[in-house]
């Protein structure tokens, strides 16, 4: 019986490579754009979701078989094969719908084709019948070559078994086993899209990589996180709200002696304001160049703070959007305005580039990526949960840097102050609660930091580079605070850097997270306009102003104060809420959410 199952595993997975060169053949005018090297890669990192789709698959499997054994044998063959025959069935309609639907849509089929099936007739009105026809036909053929090929090879393999309860207990184990395939193996993040993704240039080398099974049950197991609509007044009034935040003379003062600096972000994990007395080098630096003191991270997760800094898009309440690379892939990524104007271009980040999406997303932002995989020795063998730790991670970068093509951009992603906060370094700040442990982490990072800018200095780096800090989001860590209030969320920003013209210098402009993107690009004299929800914080003009989105929450930060919404409850929350900018928040709300919606 384990023989039939590891077959009928292999099964699963050669119908999904099938229906990899289906779609590849069927967008054959897309597929004629890949290499040699797109081919091998878009196969082998393609199998690890199709072998995680076979995985939920074989869950089932080992289930019926556990309670198979206390059934004949021949009931058993018939459920095998009406659940194969059902399985087929679905999966291959699927498949054979994501054909067309990609071809006109440019992305693999989601949730979308259900809110149809109420109106078939509408939906199909603009599909020629012959096609309609043409793909039915399909659809037939697959699942009668894979159902024949099913009881040709694997279904000879079931044979009659004697009785024992305990054979029940090892198909089930057996189930339990496949966590490991469904995950994608044995990283921190689950498998997800992100997974399969591998080239900078050529998102459809991307997209043929992705099992459009795996994708379309994802995408419907998903679907009520984005179902909502935040519509609380006409588009036009709530356009014109937002719009009146984000107005500016275009006037600002110059800090940068250089108009093309070499350019080095640096994402802080979880560096919080509250914080700041835990980072004297981050103090030093910042007398160095300008201190952003009133800066609010538009999320609560990395995965928003990463696409707030990159393309500076504001958290949504429901939903990560990192996991809808086919919406994220539209919108603007500084990496690539500033390999447009000569930079090389390269993201660090030391753990597991699948978790949150992260791959799919550096991928189709940078020119190449260094991730823990990159790192050997004494780095992997005191790594920690997330990955390698910060201080190998920033020797690394400063190795890359002494001899890197200029200009460049290189951006690095810190991860030592993530829990459990257990840091290779002696223990600075003492204690055994959360929040000692928390600016620990905080002080090594730090403390690394500071080793990284003095070797920068010594060799020269840092006399012609530009180097922005930024929080990918605060913590309630610090203070014990609650979630919804608006000193979680407070984070620091800086510019600083050989390159500066202005140091020991503060502003206190309130602002987002994504704001910083514009702030960065505009002294660059790289336009900055296709970042809607970005504003230059050195423009005197500057409307004081943030949003952040937390679980069904959101707040908006005004001079009037903060105004926090509750999306369930739909009333305000926190005890000194402003009602004033209850407008405000709700248009931001409602423009985000279409914005974000409408991306195809």
């Amino acid at each position: 019986m384990v023989r039939f199952l590891l077959k009928y595993y292999v099964f699963w997975v050669v119908f999904s490579i099938a229906a990899k060169v289906i779609f590849l053949v069927y967008q054959w005018k897309e597929t004629a754009t890949l290499t040699g090297y797109d081919y091998v890669m878009l196969f082998t990192k393609g199998l690890r979701m199709d072998l995680s789709f076979g995985g939920y698959v074989m869950v089932l499997a080992c289930v019926i078989m556990a309670i198979g054994v206390f059934l004949p044998p021949k009931w058993l063959k018939r459920v095998y094969s009406v659940i194969t025959l059902i399985l087929l069935a679905i999966s291959s309609l699927i498949v054979v719908g994501d054909l067309e639907l990609f071809k006109n849509w440019g992305y693999h089929m989601d949730a979308t084709p259900l809110f149809y099936l109420k109106t078939p007739g509408e939906a199909m009105a603009s599909t020629p019948t012959w096609l309609i026809l043409a793909l039915v036909l399909l659809c037939a053929v697959m699942v009668g070559v894979f159902y024949s090929l099913y009881r040709r090879w694997v279904a000879n393999s079931l044979k009659p078994v004697r009785k024992a309860a305990w054979k029940s207990v090892v198909y089930l184990l057996l189930g339990g086993l496949m966590i490991i395939p469904v995950r994608g193996g044995f990283n921190v993040a689950p498998m997800n899209v992100s997974f399969v993704f591998f080239n900078n240039k050529n998102m459809y080398a991307n997209q043929a990589a992705v099992n459009p099974v795996w994708n379309f049950l994802y995408e419907v197991a998903h679907v009520n996180k984005i179902k909502s609509d935040f519509v609380f007044m006409p588009e036009d009034k709530a356009r014109q709200l937002v719009d009146s935040v984000y107005t500016e003379t275009g006037t600002f003062p110059s800090v940068l002696k250089t108009d093309k600096p070499n350019v080095v972000v640096l994402l802080l994990e979880s560096f919080t304001l509250n914080a700041w007395d835990a980072m004297p080098n981050l103090q030093a630096v910042a007398k160095e160049g300008i201190f952003f003191s009133n800066i609010y991270a538009t999320g609560n997760r990395s995965d928003r703070g990463i696409l707030g800094v990159i393309s500076g898009f504001p958290a949504h309440p429901q939903v990560s959007m990192l996991k809808y690379p086919n919406k994220t892939y539209l919108h603007p990524r500084f990496p690539l305005d500033f390999e447009a104007n000569g930079y090389s271009t390269r993201f660090y980040y030391a753990g597991d580039l699948n978790f949150g999406g992260f791959r799919s997303y550096v991928t189709m932002s940078f020119q190449g990526s260094v991730t823990e995989n990159d790192f050997s020795g004494e780095a992997i063998e005191n790594r920690f949960k997330w990955g390698v730790h910060d201080g190998y991670m920033l020797d690394r970068l400063y190795e890359d840097l002494r001899v890197a093509k200029t200009p460049f951009m290189y951006m690095a992603f810190t991860m030592s102050s993530h829990e459990p906060f257990v840091v290779p370094m002696k223990t600075k700040i003492p204690g055994s609660d959360t929040g000692s442990k928390f600016k620990n982490a905080i002080a090594y990072t730090d403390q690394c930091l500071g080793e990284f800018f003095e070797k920068c200095k010594k060799s020269g780096i840092w006399d012609n580079t530009l180097f922005v800090l930024i929080a990918d989001h605060g913590t309630r860590h610090v203070g014990n605070l609650q979630p919804h209030a608006p000193e979680t969320y407070r984070i620091p920003m800086i510019f600083t850097g050989g390159a500066m013209s202005v140091q020991d210098s503060v502003v206190n402009t309130l602002g987002s997270q994504t704001d910083m993107v514009a702030t960065m690009l505009v002294q660059l004299g790289i336009d900055a306009s296709a970042y809607h929800y970005s504003k230059n914080l050195l423009d005197p003009s500057a409307v004081p102003f943030a949003f952040y989105a937390f679980t069904n929450a959101a707040a908006v930060v005004t001079s009037n104060g903060a105004y926090i919404y509750d999306l369930k409850s739909k009333k305000d929350i926190g005890v000194n809420t402003n009602p004033r900018d209850e407008a405000l928040l709700k248009a931001y709300l409602q423009i985000v959410d279409q914005d974000f919606k409408g991306r195809q």
